[in-house]
């Protein structure tokens, strides 16, 4: 449940606005472009990299403000409480080095997936999943999956919040067609995207079983072009279904 907006601290949130507009630039961003981007002044703008400086959130270079490391701290941290990054980690690279393609394990959080490990095999499509991307779940094979694997109610609570955005023209943007893709993904065990968050990619996804661990899911990302093979396919939720069984067992009686 979310806390009333009347309990967030105001200035706390200033931070985070600047924080993920300098994150968003991915590269220096001067104060006078934060001005205009955000419609604050000057000197709050100021005021707030400072302090966000001081505790190694942001860092400044010769190009302007860019994020700090200890973001990756936090980050390195938060994807490891649980204990399904660490059982999952080598069981994805496994997964990347036999299909030759790229693998990925992503994690919901309030409603949206973060990747939080990607592997290349021999012969990955050359993209960028960078970590802590976050992405709409009804975007994504890996999303989809793990929509799937939440009660109905729960699915109905994050389109609720986040909606059905189009990022191509292929993604599906009707509650009724999600859900039906999402029954067929329960009788299957796999989601499917095809070009429905970028153009030219494809993807198969296949939910994890973590217990009372966070909503998991891995993923294999592929050149649209291969997986309209049906070979491919099944050759990808082979690998698929055996991974997520590797971990499923590894976390069921390993560390709690």
């Amino acid at each position: 449940m979310e806390r009333p907006k009347t309990e967030s601290v105001h200035a706390t949130g200033t931070s985070m606005r600047i924080l993920s507009a300098v994150a968003n630039r991915g590269e220096g961003v001067s104060i006078a472009e934060l001005v205009d981007e955000l419609g604050l002044a000057k000197s709050t703008v100021y005021k707030h990299l400072i302090t966000l400086e001081e505790h190694g959130l942001v860092v400044k270079h010769e190009d302007g403000y860019r994020l700090g490391l200890r973001c990756l701290e936090f980050g390195g941290i938060a994807r490891q409480y649980d204990g399904v990054y660490d059982v999952a980690k080598p069981e994805v690279r496994r997964l990347a080095e036999e299909t030759g393609e790229l693998a990925n394990l992503l994690f919901e959080e309030r409603g949206l997936g973060i990747y939080v490990y990607t592997a290349r095999g021999e012969q990955a499509v050359d993209f960028d999943v960078h970590l802590g991307r976050r992405v709409y779940l009804h975007t994504t094979a890996l999303g989809k999956a793990l929509l799937a694997s939440l009660a109905d109610e729960r699915v109905d609570e994050i389109l609720d919040r986040h909606g059905l955005p189009a990022q191509t023209d292929e993604t599906i943007t009707s509650r009724d067609e999600l859900f039906e893709e999402i029954g067929r993904i329960r009788e299957e065990g796999f989601a499917y995207n095809e070009e429905e968050r970028l153009g030219g990619l494809g993807c198969v996804g296949t939910p994890l079983e973590t217990g009372k661990r966070r909503n998991a899911a891995i993923s294999i990302m592929t050149p649209i072009s291969r997986l309209k093979s049906d070979d491919r396919r099944r050759e990808y939720t082979e690998s698929l279904n055996q991974t997520a069984n590797v971990i499923e067992v590894n976390l069921a009686h390993g560390r709690p």
